[in-house]
């Protein structure tokens, strides 16, 4: 071998050992990283567990209706033809607005008749008893009973007046400021007397008629009422005034009856409602915390920094919180936000600390 092969030969042997020993040093430099598995850590927020004094609620529907109390019924005061009906259901009245208008149908002008004549004749036959008396040719008796016939015959008259059957055509207003509930009457309809022509609500007399399931627990009068419209509108805050002790044979289910006041929603409109029918002590968490998936409902306490799947079961919501049982304990921290990207066991930190 010529002295320039080995020249080349030696060269690249010790190129090769250099790069070995690089590779050697670039892999010891590393040999203090950890070179196992990295726990992950999850940052979340947290907040206690809290123990509170709890309204027990039973949820209602029912109805707005007028308060039988405050009802009222305008009739015919004779025997009525109607010529015009001036207002609709739902509408509202004042005191003294127009509601129809009415004529006397054949019979009141016949009954006004008659009691008018019957007035006129009376007293022409006590005229002539008292001009008989004078001259002595009748008894005291029987000027007594014309003056008495006289007597009925102008009551009748009366009667008849204030009933306006002196009035061939008649206005009927209404008595009071009040919501027309229903109008029974339609022109050209031939009414009696007392017979319904419109029917109105007393402002401000207005309930509304719940439904209750004795099952959902015990419902008493003064219990707390909070009731919202259906179909939207401010809720309203009201109490039981009234609760039926026997229940509807078909439904099982017993009426009961809440005031409202000015501002309630519509008569014959659909209302829901909470009744308070007692108070109870219960943990809260917030409705973030729970978590649902397939290893069953839960949440996740902290402790140590690491966090711990509980298992609960979940009650009824309190707005932004809701209610569960489970072994926890008031202050006790459980995951919020990020509590879906928890396992048990895993390392966490809480947000802000």
């Amino acid at each position: 071998m010529t002295p320039k092969r080995l020249a080349i030969y030696a060269g690249g042997a010790v190129a090769a050992v250099g790069v070995i020993l690089l590779l050697v040093l670039l892999h010891g430099s590393g040999g203090d990283e950890d070179t196992g598995d990295v726990t992950p850590t999850a940052t979340i927020t947290a907040v206690p567990v809290r123990k509170e004094a709890l309204q027990e609620l039973a949820n209602v529907y029912g109805v707005v209706q007028a308060d039988p109390s405050g009802t009222a019924t305008v009739a015919a005061p004779r025997p009525l033809i109607v010529l015009r009906v001036l207002v609709r259901p739902g509408q509202v009245v004042t005191a003294g607005e127009p509601l129809a208008e009415v004529a006397n149908a054949p019979a009141a002008e016949l009954a006004w008749r008659q009691a008018a004549d019957a007035v006129k004749f009376a007293q022409a036959d006590l005229d002539r008893v008292q001009r008989l008396y004078a001259q002595k040719l009748v008894a005291s008796d029987q000027l007594d009973a014309a003056r008495k016939t006289l007597a009925d015959a102008q009551a009748a008259l009366a009667a008849q007046h204030s009933q306006g059957a002196d009035e061939r055509r008649q206005t009927l207003s209404a008595p009071v400021p009040a919501i027309v509930t229903s109008v029974p009457a339609s022109p050209g309809d031939h009414l009696a007397q007392d017979a319904p022509v419109v029917v109105l609500a007393r402002q401000g007399a207005v309930t509304a008629r719940l439904t209750l399931e004795p099952s959902a627990g015990r419902f008493e009068p003064g219990q707390v009422v909070t009731l919202r419209p259906v179909w939207g509108g401010p809720t309203i805050s009201s109490h039981l005034t009234q609760v039926a002790h026997a229940a509807d044979p078909t439904t099982k289910t017993v009426d009961a009856v809440a005031a409202l006041g000015a501002g309630s929603p519509p008569i014959g409109s659909a209302v829901e409602a909470d009744v308070v029918t007692g108070m109870h002590d219960a943990l809260v968490v917030p409705r973030g915390s729970v978590v649902f998936d397939e290893t069953g409902t839960h949440v996740f306490t902290i402790s140590s920094g690491k966090a711990h799947r509980v298992f609960v079961k979940v009650g009824r919501d309190h707005g932004d919180d809701v209610e569960v049982e489970g072994p926890l304990t008031p202050g006790q921290p459980v995951a919020v936000e990020g509590a879906y990207e928890l396992q048990d066991g895993m390392d966490v930190k809480v947000a802000g600390r």
